[in-house]
């Protein structure tokens, strides 16, 4: 009871949740209103993708390069990839009776959230003592991500044949844009900035593209940057809800379905798979990055996958609808995943 109580009085965590409903109804209200129109959400998009979500994912490197952790980050990077690959099998097993076609579309649905837009930024908030402990596994969980989403789903849902050609355009989506290279750039700095060229600051030395430390009056501008990015993002998806009818997606039954399992089986799976882990001793996780993982993947679908089912005319009301919905329950789900993590920090399973 304690631990309930101590969750739901932290001021992080009230504070994120506080701060994304109020920014999600604030660009549900402007969309409504006809004030943030289509060319607006462009404009807010290209802001989000080019310059503050590049500026956290850089960001989150900035700090002491821990040897004990990076193994288990770069684990976690092949775990969330075996993750989604679980879960498009099991989507494509709990929808079995329907036709291939949208029985795949579903799977992919049902198994890939919004990680960029919605937990990065909400993670950042909730753990704002420990970004980099959080958001690193987050990143590395990104890249997994986008992997899956630009080859497995854009693949399965556009028809498009995997060849020489569509190879290279494929892995320029992945690799060749700001956040990813921000990212990586970011992880570069992080690896080597123990074997670098040392700067002395106070009492420590730090490599000389440690910026943070080096170049503080530099950084200021990735800093500002980075605060951008979580009221932007909520204001964004908030925006998409504007357009969506709250009837349809109501009534849909699929949608619910899809919403139900995305929203709370995912989560709770992938935090299943924690523990069996965990208890086998194959890998051991921190309360970031078992936060990373569980609450990373309790956000709604991904906007982007939405996009592919529309260009494509692939159960795009379904996509849509499911969005809408998983929008609104991972409002209910995120606080009980991250109660349920901070719970099991406190089992034996977790104490190191």
């Amino acid at each position: 009871m304690q631990i309930i109580k101590d969750i739901f009085t932290d001021q992080h965590f009230l504070g994120a949740m506080l701060a994304t409903i109020v920014f999600i109804v604030l660009g549900y209200v402007l969309s409504r209103l006809g004030l943030i129109k289509e060319d607006g959400k462009k404009a807010i998009s290209a802001i989000v993708m080019k310059i503050a979500i590049p500026c956290m994912a850089f960001a989150a490197f900035m700090s002491d390069f821990d040897p004990s952790t990076f193994w288990t980050n770069i684990l976690i990077f092949v775990l969330e990839l075996g993750l989604y690959v679980s879960l498009i099998l099991l989507g494509n097993l709990f929808f079995l009776r329907e036709e291939k076609s949208k029985r795949t579309v579903y799977a992919i649905i049902m198994a890939l959230g919004q990680l960029t837009f919605f937990s990065i930024p909400l993670l950042k908030s909730i753990y704002v003592n420990n970004v980099s402990e959080v958001l690193i596994p987050a990143s590395m969980m990104t890249l997994a991500f986008r992997i899956v989403l630009y080859f497995y789903a854009f693949i399965s849902i556009s028809g498009t044949k995997l060849s020489k050609e569509t190879v290279g355009p494929t892995l320029r989506k992945i690799f060749l844009n700001p956040i990813m290279i921000m990212m990586l750039l970011g992880l570069i700095i992080w690896l080597t900035q123990n074997i670098t060229w040392q700067i002395q600051v106070d009492e420590a030395s730090y490599g000389f593209l440690r910026i943070d430390k080096t170049a503080p009056m530099l950084f200021k501008v990735i800093e500002f940057g980075d605060v951008m990015a979580t009221p932007l993002c909520m204001i964004l998806i908030g925006s998409t809800l504007g357009e969506a009818k709250f009837l349809d997606a109501i009534k849909n039954k699929t949608a619910w379905i899809l919403s139900l399992l995305h929203t709370f089986f995912v989560p709770l799976f992938v935090f299943g798979i924690c523990c069996a882990l965990e208890a086998f001793g194959w890998m051991h996780f921190s309360e970031f990055q078992l936060a990373a993982l569980v609450i990373g993947m309790t956000a709604p679908v991904s906007a982007v996958l939405v996009v592919f089912t529309v260009q494509n005319d692939k159960e795009s009301y379904v996509a849509s609808d499911t969005l809408f919905l998983t929008t609104l329950l991972c409002l209910i789900a995120i606080p009980a995943m991250f109660a349920l993590v901070k719970l099991a920090m406190t089992w034996p399973l977790f104490i190191a």
